[in-house]
């Protein structure tokens, strides 16, 4: 065994020991009962140690050629430093206020694990029963936040206290983390049992400190929070050199803020020449903005049922399923399955479990129909499943790789897939009416703006409603979507540049591959290449890409 990989596999033991919101999200149930310590000493030597890894990583990197090692390197070196240098923001603001909050942890993703054995419900009653624990930890690092100057804006913590006092509001046999399925060998009298030890830690254990937790959150952070003309990172103590390697960790390039903005920028001014090219066929409006204000206040293009949600969700997935051979050599062992929600992000994906008990899941919200536009559902869909999200997690999870390699997150790789997706989806041939490719372009033209309002935001001082401005003139976002986006933004640093940013790396890489390959370049070569090492930083991307063919 090498260095490279013994280096990785010591990175990736200590990531999965203590990264335990990622172990949620991916339901690893032999994590089960831990949860992230987020207090302050153990905070700074998880730094410590990230920036330990991300330094060895880079002394090994520079001394070897085996291109195995070095895209391994490159992605060890990468996601130790970026995780350093991101996680005081994340405890201290995305853990408030963002989608993906403690909140939404609490509602959605910890009681959505596969639970087998009686081992994994008594790990799940443990989680429950250490739930104090962290709150406690938590508390204690958001005061440690404050400290240094950084905290969520007042909008975000009168938020995140909303979300928390719907949770102590529930009776405990009602509360979200009871509707965890219980294990599958129980049964009976075992299962009951089982039930009520659950109920009782909500009950006795649970809602305490949620409560505590509530009334730090409205009684010590709220009256410190930042006002909606201060919404941004450089106003905050060393706010400035946070957003650039915010910004770095989040699209895995050293572009600068305003080169970030002017790509927006620019991007934008291309998607109006789709529109105006579009629209006039579709719906008879040749003008950018009127056409957006059409697709936006016109209600007969909402969903009016989670019926019909439902029907077309599926429907998609199972049109793109059985057109993905022709584009890919390569399909993953495990299907994608569409979930519905009532609660928790518009959609999302998560990972087939380790043990393979879960399958891809997209998930998404059908609490309120209306909030779904109609030419919207289907590419949001190829974004998340097929061929998005799901084509590029399972098969890396399926793959001989390195966990560090294939299970990962780099955004810029991830998001970016699922942006290139929705366009591959187009040349796929699987949207169903000139509409919904318009829906296509609506989320393009969202993505291409959150460049422009992310730096707008966090460094050059835009006040939160210069940006709700900005995203409702050049989006079909009504100004309540709008507002929620910019609010996610605002707790989640340069974390919505990762798309448009790594989708526009990945058409530019695919260019040169096909200008150096010329009549020998296949597309479906390229897209095994792309998805066959994992997640990869764009700079060591375009390094292995640029062996295809050779």
């Amino acid at each position: 065994m090498t260095d490279a990989v013994l280096l990785a596999d010591d990175y990736w033991s200590y990531h999965r020991s203590t990264s335990q919101f990622w172990n949620i999200d991916r339901g690893d149930v032999d994590q089960i009962e831990h949860w992230e310590d987020l207090s302050v000493g153990a905070l700074a030597l998880r730094v410590e140690v990230l920036l330990d890894f991300e330094r060895r990583a880079e002394g090994q990197r520079s001394a070897t050629v085996d291109a195995r090692e070095l895209s391994l390197l490159g992605a060890l070196s990468f996601s130790a430093g970026s995780l350093a240098r991101t996680l005081p923001f994340a405890r201290d603001l995305t853990l408030v206020g963002a989608p993906f909050s403690v909140a939404t942890f609490l509602s959605v993703l910890v009681p959505q694990y596969a639970l087998v054995t009686r081992e994994h419900g008594e790990g799940y009653v443990s989680k429950l029963a250490t739930l104090p624990a962290f709150i406690d930890g938590w508390i204690e690092g958001l005061r440690d936040g404050v400290a240094c100057g950084r905290v969520a804006t007042r909008r975000g913590i009168l938020g995140a206290v909303a979300a928390f006092d719907r949770l102590l509001t529930c009776a405990a046999a009602e509360h979200p983390l009871a509707r965890q399925e219980p294990p599958r060998e129980l049964g009976g009298a075992a299962t009951e049992r089982w039930h009520s030890d659950v109920v009782d830690r909500i009950e006795r254990v649970v809602q305490p400190a949620l409560a505590r937790l509530g009334a730090f959150l409205s009684g010590e952070l709220m009256p410190l929070g930042r006002d909606d003309d201060r919404v941004g990172v450089c106003h905050i103590d060393g706010g400035d050199e946070g957003y650039s390697a915010l910004l770095w960790a989040a699209t895995s390039t050293r572009l600068r803020p305003a080169e970030v903005h002017q790509l927006g920028i620019a991007q934008l001014g291309e998607l109006d020449n789709e529109y105006r090219a579009l629209g006039s066929t579709v719906l008879g409006i040749a003008d950018p903005v009127q056409l957006r204000r059409r697709l936006r206040d016109d209600p007969s293009l909402n969903y009016s049922t989670a019926e019909e949600i439902i029907r077309d969700a599926m429907a998609t997935l199972d049109r793109a399923e059985a057109e993905a051979s022709r584009w890919f050599s390569r399909l993953p062992v495990s299907r994608c399955t569409a979930v519905a929600t009532d609660a928790g992000p518009m959609a999302y994906y998560t990972a087939p479990s380790p043990d393979g008990a879960r399958s891809g899941t997209f998930y998404f919200t059908i609490g309120d129909p209306s909030a779904w536009k109609r030419y919207q559902l289907e590419v949001t869909t190829f974004h998340e499943s097929v061929p998005g999200h799901h084509m590029q997690v399972a098969l890396a999870g399926e793959s001989n790789l390195h966990p560090i390699l294939g299970e990962l997150e780099v955004a810029s790789y991830g998001e970016g897939w699922g942006l290139y997706a929705e366009r591959l989806a187009d040349e796929m041939g699987l949207y169903s009416s000139p509409l919904q490719r318009l829906g296509m372009l609506t989320l393009d033209s969202l993505r291409a703006a959150r460049l422009v309002v992310d730096t707008g935001i966090h460094a050059f001082g835009w006040t939160r409603k210069r940006a709700i401005d900005f995203l409702v003139r050049h989006t079909t976002l009504d100004r309540s979507n709008a507002s929620g986006e910019i609010d996610r933004y605002i707790a989640d640093p340069g974390q919505a540049t990762s798309y448009m940013i790594g989708r526009l790396e990945l058409e530019r890489i695919r260019r040169r591959t096909h200008q150096r390959l010329g009549p020998r370049f296949d597309l479906g070569q390229f897209h095994d290449a792309v998805l066959a090492n994992g997640m990869t930083p764009l700079d060591e991307l375009a390094r292995t890409i640029d062996t295809l063919g050779t």
